[in-house]
């Protein structure tokens, strides 16, 4: 071989192994019956959201090859093809980078083939097992429930007992894909989608109140060991759907649904999520985020709990500054009107020019309300709310309703109009009470209910919650 020759050889071997090596990935697509040019989507799954990463054309044998140099982060990455009303099929990344597959579109899974990943290999057979089971699954199902229907109670233990060896089967093929390759990233999801095996309780027989015992015993154990599998320093089971499902589950089914108790395993779940910064961020955001927009009432308790133990002590290095003086606004207008305290006191003014002041209100129960006649809310739930107080003021009902504008007109027109002349009718002439931040008064109408203290016991609750709501608290104050 001459120089020269040996030269352009050393050039093109060079630029070969560039080449090769510069492509951190490289999927190739072959999708049987996909018209030429049809375009092909990458997208990876981070908790319930897909986000784009790589887009293709396929060629006249429906191949369409996604490249490029940025390596891809671990988790399950999705091919969506358009031409199929936005059909998809899932794989992993995990270890491999650079693999074939190759399906046709009368069934992904069924019909997919994988060369050159070993653990996609592994993947797309547990989809096609878990398919396999399910379907035997629901037929045993079909069959306990006809003969539910017929009261046949042999033939419904037959076909329990084939749910449960059905359900054995499912268990030790997941058993035999975490035993074999514990790190791979389908061994972690296996252990995120694995529930806490509750074992029985050690109680007596014959004790006294066992079945109550056995349910709190059932309640604490789930819930103290319901992360025991998690593993929250692989950042790779973020770009899943498994881990929000499994902490929208936690706190929506798991957990008493009690400010204190949440708080407490809110924090609990940030901590074990240190282990891997990402994690972190993930945790505090999406459960601080998930307090914070619940409708359910006393939940912004926890929400500024947390505020205040992550956000507003810096640690969450992602927060700029503007992030957390957002936060610590919003904190700072909850925090007066949480369930529990006491109501800030307003001293305003009534339609007849007259001071009235909040904590001198004699009740039993108060019904503080915040209102405009502008608004088409209130226009509807002030006249249904004086209807209300007519029917329940002499059980110790009493109302400080609270006008929010400064046009006094339009305000004693409706409460003329509508007859409301026997409860408290105030506003803030002066713009003194600072009313609007002490209840975090944002739109109307708004209620809060106080006890004969002015305690704070319900907060944004509507007109036709109201007398449940007071029944339950006056047969609470009884026991």
């Amino acid at each position: 071989m001459t120089s020269e020759k040996l030269l352009i050889f050393t050039v093109l071997f060079t630029l070969f192994f560039n080449t090769l090596y510069s492509q951190e990935y490289k999927i190739k697509v072959k999708i049987k019956n996909l018209p030429e040019k049809d375009t092909l989507y990458l997208a990876h799954r981070f908790a319930d959201k897909l986000y784009a990463d790589d887009t293709t054309l396929v060629d006249k044998n429906g191949i369409g090859v996604f490249s490029g140099t940025k390596k891809l982060d671990g988790g399950i990455y999705v091919v969506i093809i358009p031409a199929l009303r936005k059909q998809y099929f899932e794989f992993l990344i995990d270890k491999s980078m650079q693999f074939n597959i190759e399906t046709d579109t009368s069934n992904f899974i069924e019909n997919i083939k994988v060369t050159g990943s070993d653990e996609n290999k592994t993947f797309f057979d547990w989809q096609r097992e878990m398919a396999h089971l399910e379907k035997q699954m629901r037929a045993a199902s079909d069959k306990i429930k006809e003969y539910t229907a017929n009261k046949k109670q042999d033939s419904i233990k037959i076909w329990q007992d084939k749910g449960l060896a059905i359900d054995n089967e499912r268990k030790a093929y997941w058993e035999k894909i975490k035993k074999d390759n514990p790190a791979s990233l389908l061994a972690k999801i296996l252990n995120v989608l694995t529930p806490v095996e509750i074992p029985d309780p050690e109680y007596p027989e014959n004790l006294e109140k066992r079945d109550s015992l056995t349910r709190l015993f059932q309640y604490l154990y789930n819930k103290d060991h319901y992360w025991d599998n998690i593993d929250f320093s692989d950042d790779r089971l973020l770009r899943t759907p498994f881990i929000e499902t499994k902490m929208k589950e936690f706190f929506k089914n798991v957990v008493l649904t009690h400010p204190d108790s949440l708080t407490k395993e809110a924090i609990k779940v940030c901590e074990l999520s240190r282990k891997n910064k990402y994690f972190f961020q993930y945790t505090v955001i999406y459960i601080t985020n998930y307090f914070e927009t619940s409708q359910i009432m006393g939940m912004d308790r926890v929400f500024v709990n947390l505020a205040d133990k992550y956000y507003l002590s810096g640690e969450c290095w992602w927060a700029d500054s503007t992030l957390l003086s957002k936060m610590g606004e919003r904190v700072n207008k909850i925090k007066p009107n949480m369930l529990g305290e006491i109501a800030p006191d307003l001293k305003m003014e009534d339609a007849n020019e007259k001071w009235q002041q909040l904590k001198f209100v004699k009740a039993d129960f108060t019904i503080l309300v915040f209102w405009e006649p502008s608004c088409g809310h209130c226009k509807k739930e002030i006249p249904k709310l004086y209807e209300l107080y007519k029917s329940i003021r002499d059980k110790g009902i009493e109302v400080f309703a609270v006008y929010t504008q400064n046009d006094t007109t339009e305000w004693k027109k409706f409460i003329n109009e509508h007859a409301i002349l026997d409860w408290l009718n105030v506003y803030d002439k002066y713009h003194i009470t600072n009313f609007r931040n002490l209840y975090d008064i944002y739109s109307t109408p708004v209620i809060y209910i106080l006890d004969k203290n002015k305690k704070i016991i319900a907060k944004r609750i509507g007109v036709d919650q109201i007398e449940k709501f007071l029944e339950f608290e006056r047969n609470k104050n009884k026991k």
